[in-house]
Order: C-alpha cells, then structure tokens, then sequence
C-alpha cells in the first residue's frame, strides 16, 4: 500500500492505494454513503466480485475518507465516489490524476468507465470521449466513455522542450516522429540524467545525437561513484574507425564512459533504447527510423528494460581496439 499526503492550512489531504483487503474498510464507507444511501442503488448491487482483484484508491481528509475509486485489471474505472459535502472542491480530479498516473505506471495504454451521464462533462475535461449508446444501469443513465493513456505525436506535430519536460514529471508513454523530435529527446533526456544513462544498439547511432548533447556525458561519469555511463553495441569495428564525440570522449576517459561489445546470444538485430537512471526510456522499434517510443517517469517498461540491460551488460566483452583510432 503506498501513501501521499499534503497539507494545506487545517485540512490535510492524504492519498492512499492499496488491495480491497487494505483499504475496504475506508472505500466501503463512501461508497455506501454515495451509492446506497444517496443514489438509492440497492445493496447487493453495490459490492461485486471485482472488488478482491482492484486496485482501490482512497483519498483521506484529516485522517477521514473522502473520495475513492478502483481501477481493473483491465482497466476499467470504476465505483468512483466523493463524499457530497466535499464535491467542487477537486477532489476528484486529484483522484483521477492518481489513477491514471498508476495505469501509466502498470503499463495500460486505454481507460475505460461507464460515467453516469450527469457528470459525463467531468470525464470530458480530462480527455475521455464517449465509445457507446446511453444505457441504464440500476436505474441510472449511464455512457460508456475511454481515454488513451498513450499521447500520438505525428510526422507534423511539433513537441516543444517545454512540453516534452513537463511529459518527463509524469509516468506516460509518447510517441515521437522525426529526426529533429528524437534529437531534441535525447538531448533532454541526457541533461536530466542524475544517476546513470546506458543504451544498447545494433550500432551507434549519431544521427539521433546532437554533437552538444555529449557535453554533459563525461561531467555525469564523474559526479560521484555510483554514476554510470554504458554503451553496449552490437558493432564496434566500423564505429572503431569513424571519428565520434562518443569515441572521444571513451579514448579520453574509457573508466568512465564505457562501452561494450554485446554477447553473441543478446546481439540487437534491429531493435535500440536509451535508458536515464532507469526510469526513463527512449525505445526505437527499428534503430534506422525516425520513430521512437517514449516511457516515462517509473514507467513498467522502463524498469523492465532496465533489468534486461544490466544482464546484457554483464555478458559484453571490453573491447580493446575502442582505446585508440588505430587498429
């Protein structure tokens, strides 16, 4: 069960999530007083066998419940509810943000909930559009709406670095077209980088790389002991003989920007990602494209590459010929 809070004045606004064995007892208490007791829905309607397999969430004001939620294993939203004496006061979108920010986190790529039409404009502001008829459901009309959790950019889109900062604060995944999109992600994606940034290649690709976005490479090698800066390539030969900041910078400094050979058996054919202290990600599907996957924030996929790197690492090879231009 994780846990948040924030204080402001009196009030103090604690968010939770959890299983319904954590936090049912909590959830209960405002699903009844909203559901049963205001909305009229019969009991035996109100509790469901979804409730043992949901993520639930639950937001606590001074220590009370307030608001909560759950959320599927197939991503559904569902028996959302806020107290009737604390509506308006945003405490549903707080609810909202949270769920949304953990479905990103889990790797879901689409939302779905059934809205009771009445408040069907609440969901519209935060980007879910309708999918089906109105119907009925014990009694109230309710519209099924869904959201893409994955933002598309196209060819002509144009992300600015203000925006593609802003997408770095939240666990998402954005998609990214065109050459000057990856260099400018790249480029932000190493000036963000406190900890460690590592990338496994098929070969290097300097195409994606400013020659300005090495700059910071080496000061982030250094900042303390447990920095790391890792290429592990599938090719080193060829790039052994092209002139590159990133050679440079590993002939001058090869105990602190390393790079590797990949193992026979974990060799990339087409596939290429960087990875920012594990947590963020930059995934091309092929490494030749001008078309990347962005993960951020925490992101699932992001710690599951992350795992598969460090094996992969493990089983490269030093290679000596990178120390010097000559072979």
């Amino acid at each position: 069960m994780s846990e948040t809070s924030a204080d402001k004045k009196s009030l103090r606004l604690t968010a939770r999530q959890g299983s319904w064995e954590q936090l049912g007892s909590w959830c209960r208490q405002v699903r009844h007083k909203v559901f049963v007791e205001e909305q009229q829905i019969p009991e035996e309607e109100e509790w469901d066998a979804q409730d043992p397999l949901s993520t639930h969430y639950l937001l606590l004001l001074n220590d009370r419940p307030a608001a909560t939620a759950r959320l599927t294993p197939d991503g559904k939203v569902g028996r959302f509810a806020v107290l009737a004496q604390l509506r308006r006061k945003k405490l549903g979108l707080r609810l909202m943000q949270r769920i949304e920010e953990d479905a990103r986190r889990q790797g879901l790529k689409k939302l779905e909930l059934n809205a009771q039409t009445e408040v069907a404009d609440f969901y519209r502001h935060l980007g879910y559009r309708v999918s089906g008829e109105e119907y009925l459901e014990v009694g109230i009309p309710h519209l099924p709406m869904s959201k893409s959790l994955v933002a598309d950019l196209q060819k002509d889109s144009s992300l600015t670095r203000e925006e593609l900062l802003e997408a770095l604060q939240t666990t998402q995944e954005v998609r990214l077209q065109g050459r000057e999109q990856i260099q400018l992600a790249v480029e932000l994606l190493i000036h963000q980088a406190a900890r460690s940034l590592r990338m496994e290649t098929p070969e290097f690709m300097q195409r994606w790389f400013a020659s300005e976005a090495f700059t910071p490479l080496l000061s982030l090698a250094k900042r303390h002991a447990h920095s790391r800066v890792e290429f592990l390539l599938g090719e080193t030969r060829q790039f052994s003989r092209q002139s590159s900041p990133l050679l440079n910078l590993h002939q001058r400094a090869p105990s602190h920007i390393e790079i590797r050979r990949a193992h026979s058996l974990y060799r990339p054919s087409q596939q290429a990602y960087l990875l920012v202290d594990d947590k963020h990600l930059l995934w091309w599907p092929h490494y030749q494209e001008p078309r990347v996957e962005l993960f951020t924030a925490d992101h699932r996929e992001a710690y599951r590459q992350s795992q598969k790197f460090k094996l992969h690492w493990q089983k490269g090879e030093v290679v000596k010929h990178l120390q010097s231009n000559h072979l």
